[in-house]
């Protein structure tokens, strides 16, 4: 039976092609950025007209649906986009386990803390869809129930109301095939 290695963690990438990203990045961002925000405006033009129309059942709903749509097919950080620090830490499972934890307990501390996280590959890549979960655990987290994760792009965690101002329980549960 194939084992899933989508929650393990990522190949570390070479040299030249993480230098090569990280050069197309630096060169390309500028225009993909230009582009959300050209994107946003007319999300924005769009949406003051679909005010007009706002009485109509489903409109609301619909436009939701085209912006989640629309930013998914482009996102402001791609997956190929390398920053500085993902240069120069690539493979570090500890300069990634920090940025994991640091998006943890962000939200945490928080004054309306969040139901829903996002955490996306850029932030675990060297540790694992796995690890995120295991360590969201203890922080009193779970994983969304649901097939909204997608260990390749990023981990959907969701706090139980149960937990809402309560301490974080100690152990964590890892999804099946995960570390």
């Amino acid at each position: 039976m194939h084992r899933d290695t989508s929650w393990d963690p990522s190949p570390v990438r070479g040299t030249v092609q993480l230098t090569a990203q990280f050069l197309l990045t630096v060169v390309y961002a500028p225009f993909h950025w230009a582009l959300c925000l050209v994107l946003v405006l007319g999300i924005v033009v769009v949406g003051m007209f679909l005010e007009i129309i706002s009485w109509i059942p489903g409109v609301e709903t619909g436009f939701m649906k085209l912006i989640d749509a629309v930013f998914t097919v482009v996102p402001m950080w791609p997956l190929w986009f390398v920053t500085l620090p993902e240069l120069r830490h690539e493979g570090d499972e500890e300069f990634y386990r920090e940025r994991v934890e640091r998006q943890l307990t962000r939200h945490l501390r928080a004054k309306a803390p969040q139901r829903t996280l996002h955490v996306g590959r850029r932030k675990y890549r060297a540790l694992g869809a796995g690890y995120v979960v295991e360590a969201a655990g203890r922080h009193g987290w779970e994983l969304s129930p649901g097939a909204r994760s997608d260990p390749w792009r990023e981990v959907e965690l969701v706090r139980p109301p149960a937990l809402d101002g309560a301490a974080p329980s100690a152990a964590g549960a890892a999804p099946s095939g995960s570390r």
